[in-house]
């Protein structure tokens, strides 16, 4: 996978776990901290992690001889 998919995939995961809790909030009008870990706040690190990688893999140039 090249970088920049990789740090867009990570960002659009993110994005899509703060609009899935705003979504959760709004409809839901209370806080369930139980939701938020197995839901939105895993899809939220693991969206994290990948742009991160990305990041990692643009800024780290190995010799590859």
């Amino acid at each position: 996978m090249r970088t920049w998919l990789e740090k867009q995939l990570g960002s659009l995961l993110a994005l899509a776990a703060v609009i899935w809790e705003a979504w959760h909030l709004v409809n839901v009008h209370q806080f369930e901290g139980g939701y938020l870990r197995l839901g939105p706040m895993q899809l939220l690190m693991a969206g994290l992690l990948l742009w991160l990688h990305g990041k990692y893999r643009e800024n780290v140039h190995v010799n590859r001889a």
